[in-house]
């Protein structure tokens, strides 16, 4: 693991680089036509979930964006954390930048997703953070930046450490007022530009406007998201993160309630892909030691493969 010090000069990636325009060929694009056109079989696929119910279904492409939504406390970080490490797994070089948690508290969630137990011994410690130096990077700031530094920063980790993905958790945090739309629209179309120059997939968690009550019930969608619509048209992925609050609390009211335990802990809804097949929803469970998303409630959570 990496950490990017919040003082460090961005001054040269502020500013958008210059608009040329590229008038080209049509031939000049046979190869990546070609590429295109190959049967499913036989394509290179981006990075993925590694979950057995995601293979196949959701690809993290680059130049893309993907947000990410759902209600306060519904578990976005957590789970989008353990799609860094899975990405990472897949030879990514990932850039987190959690605005609103310390980046040894990120580290230690990662630490236990990475294990697959709670209290992973100093041996286990040593080895998952020998294994994240130069796949996974911190950017050691906590609060809000601007829509320029968010940008500057992504700029900054492709062009000095070639980094492929990047979390910017959250979109309040850097478009601070839910009035300001044009703010916003800044952001979301400079965002997309940006991934699109860079090669970068960059990934933008995002907040669900305040349900009516009970309305946390149901999985949201897209049109959901705090604010302008700008980053649910612009993104080409939409993805949200739901939880079952409602078995937690028959839980809580009865611990051996076993139709409780057979509903799944989450939903992740994949409800735009535009460069992609699949969207629909994968219903899931959470290993509570390990912090960690599974396919289902009795397989064993198995430690990641830098781990064995």
């Amino acid at each position: 693991m990496n950490l990017i010090p919040d003082d460090i000069d961005l001054s040269a990636y502020m500013d958008t680089p210059d608009f040329h325009a590229k008038v080209r060929s049509a031939k000049d694009f046979r190869e990546q036509v070609k590429t295109a056109l190959k049967p499913e079989e036989r394509r290179v696929r981006s990075p993925e979930i590694l979950l057995e119910k995601a293979h196949n279904t959701i690809e993290f492409r680059p130049g893309e964006v993907t947000a990410w939504v759902g209600y306060n406390g519904h578990r976005k970080s957590m789970f989008t954390s353990q799609l860094a490490l899975d990405l990472a797994v897949q030879g990514q070089r990932v850039l987190i930048v959690s605005l609103e948690m310390d980046p040894k508290d990120t580290m230690t969630r990662m630490t236990r997703q990475a294990s697959g137990v709670a209290h992973p011994d100093d041996m286990t410690v040593d080895q998952f953070h020998d294994w994240s130096d130069g796949r996974l990077w911190l950017f050691d700031h906590m609060g809000t930046i601007s829509v320029d530094h968010a940008m500057a920063l992504c700029r900054y980790f492709k062009d000095q450490l070639a980094g492929t993905h990047v979390f910017l958790d959250s979109m309040m945090m850097i478009c601070t007022s839910e009035e300001r739309l044009d703010e916003q629209k800044k952001f979301s179309t400079g965002i997309v530009r940006l991934a699109q120059e860079t090669g970068l997939h960059v990934h933008v968690i995002t907040h669900c406007r305040k349900p009516p009550a009970g309305g946390e019930e149901k999985v949201p969608t897209r049109y959901e998201i705090r604010g302008s619509g700008a980053i649910s048209d612009q993104a080409h992925n939409v993805i949200a993160v739901w939880m079952n609050k409602s078995k937690y609390a028959k839980l809580e009211q009865a611990p051996g309630d076993m139709e409780a335990h057979a509903e799944p802990c989450a939903v992740v809804k994949c409800d735009k892909q535009r460069n992609g097949k699949w969207e629909g929803a994968m219903k899931l469970w959470h290993h509570e030691a390990s912090l960690r998303f599974c396919d289902d409630r009795t397989s064993p959570v198995r430690p990641y493969v830098m781990l064995r």
